[in-house]
C-alpha cells in the first residue's frame, strides 16, 4: 500500500466519526510530501482552477507537480484544517500517519562506514546532511576531535544509517586488535539517532544499526553502549545477543606528551576516564581512580584530582577551593568571599557587601 492510500485511507476513517469543515473538500490529491518525505502535500481546488484558467495546467498529481504546485504540511496541521472535530480520534490518527511516514522514510536507509572521523564529526565533508542528534559536539571545530587520531592502541571510524546523504542514525566503531593473535575486538559506542525521530523510531533505529554492524563484521557478540535500547524492542522475542554488553571489554591509550599537546578535547561518551600508565594515558568506561576526566564540552579536560565546589559543583583545582567553617563547605573562588570579622570565609549568597567599609559582612549576622 503506497503513502497516497494510506494517508487517504486514514483520512476517509476519520471522516465516519469526526465532523468536516466547511473547507473539506478544498483539499485534494493528498499524499506525501516530495520535498519532505516526513510531510504530507495537498493541493487546494482554488489553485486547481486557477491553474487550468490561467495556465491551461491541468492537475493529475504528477511528482513533478506535486513538487512544484502542491502545499506541503505536518499531517496534524492538515486534519486540524479538514476536521472541527477536536476529539482523541484526530490526534491518534495523525499520530498513526506520522509514525508510518518516518517508517517508510527509514526502511530504506543504508549503512556507512566513514573513516574520516574529524571530517565528519566537525561536519566538513560534502557527502552528509547532518542531522542535529542531540550530540554536545555538533559543530565544534576539527580541533576538538584530533584526539581520535592519535589513540595509539585502537582503531575507530564513523558508522551510521543514511537515507540518500540524510543522516539518520551514527556512532563510534573502535576497534583494537591483539598484536599477538590479530584477533579483533570491537565497540559500538553511543548510537544516536536524528532529532526527527527519536521519539518515534529511536530504539528502531539503534538496532538496526547495530545489526547491520554486526553482520558486515560477520560477529555473534557485540558490545555497545546503547545495549539496553536494542535489547528493549526485541525483549518479547528472546533473541541471543551472546551476552554482550552496553560496557567495552578493552581501553585505549594515548601517549601522555601527545595528549597535552592537543589545541582542545572533546566531550566522551564511554572511553572517558583516564589514568596516567608510564609515558601513556589509559583511558577506559569505569572512572576508579582516575586523573583525567573528558567530560567538558567547551574544549578542556578535568583534572580528576580537582576538588568539587559544594555550591556551583564544578570541579576546580584543590590550591582554588576554599574551606568555610561558616558554612561547613568547600567552596571555588567564585562562590564564596572573605569575611573579615569573622576571618571566615562564606557563600557569596549569604553575604552583604558594605558599601561604607568596602567589606563583606555574613548575612546571618545582620539578622540580630
Amino acid at each position: 500500500m503506497d503513502n497516497k492510500n494510506t494517508i487517504q485511507k486514514a483520512i476517509d476513517y476519520l471522516g465516519i466519526y469526526a465532523t468536516k469543515s466547511e473547507k473539506f473538500e478544498d483539499f485534494k490529491f493528498i499524499g506525501k510530501s516530495i520535498d519532505n518525505p516526513l510531510q504530507v502535500s495537498y493541493i487546494s481546488q482554488k489553485k486547481i482552477n486557477s491553474l487550468l484558467e490561467y495556465t491551461g495546467t491541468k492537475i493529475v498529481g504528477t511528482k513533478m507537480q506535486r513538487k512544484k504546485y502542491f502545499t506541503s504540511t505536518s499531517i496534524q496541521k492538515l486534519l486540524q484544517q479538514m476536521f472541527i472535530d477536536e476529539s482523541f480520534r484526530t490526534e491518534n490518527i495523525s499520530i498513526d500517519i506520522d509514525t508510518q511516514l518516518r517508517k517508510d522514510f527509514c526502511k530504506d536507509s543504508q549503512l556507512f562506514l566513514e573513516d574520516d572521523l574529524i571530517g565528519y564529526y566537525s561536519q566538513k565533508l560534502d557527502n552528509y546532511v547532518y542531522n542535529k542528534n542531540g550530540s554536545c559536539m555538533e559543530w565544534k571545530p576539527p580541533s576538538y576531535f584530533e584526539i581520535y587520531d592519535k589513540f595509539i592502541n585502537v582503531e575507530n571510524k564513523i558508522v551510521g544509517l543514511k537515507v540518500g546523504k540524510s543522516v539518520v542514525a551514527r556512532s563510534i566503531l573502535w576497534t583494537k586488535t591483539n598484536p599477538e593473535t590479530q584477533e579483533k575486538q570491537y565497540y559500538l559506542d553511543r548510537i544516536y539517532i536524528s532529532a526527527e525521530f527519536q521519539n518515534s523510531n529511536q530504539s528502531e533505529l539503534q538496532n538496526k544499526l547495530y545489526n547491520k554492524i554486526k553482520r558486515a563484521l560477520k560477529l555473534k557478540r557485540l558490545d555497545c553502549y546503547s545495549m539496553h535500547h536494542i535489547k528493549k524492542i526485541h525483549e518479547s522475542e528472546k533473541l541471543n545477543y551472546f551476552n554482550s554488553s552496553q560496557f567495552p571489554n578493552f581501553s585505549i591509550q594515548i601517549k601522555q606528551e601527545t595528549f597535552q599537546e592537543l589545541e582542545n578535547y572533546p566531550y566522551l561518551d564511554t572511553f572517558r576516564y583516564g589514568t596516567l600508565r608510564s609515558q601513556n594515558i589509559n583511558f577506559e568506561e569505569c572512572e576508579n581512580s582516575c586523573d583525567i576526566i573528558l567530560e567538558d564540552t567547551c574544549g578542556s579536560y578535568t583534572d580528576a584530582e580537582a576538588n568539587e565546589c559544594d555550591c556551583c559543583g564544578d570541579r576546580v583545582h584543590e590550591d582554588e577551593m576554599r574551606y568555610s567553617e561558616l558554612e561547613d563547605e568547600s567552596l571555588c573562588e567564585d562562590c564564596c568571599v572573605y569575611i573579615d570579622e569573622r576571618d571566615d570565609y562564606c557563600r557569596a549568597d549569604n553575604s552583604t557587601y558594605n558599601t561604607y567599609s568596602g567589606h563583606y559582612h555574613y548575612q546571618s549576622d545582620l539578622d540580630y
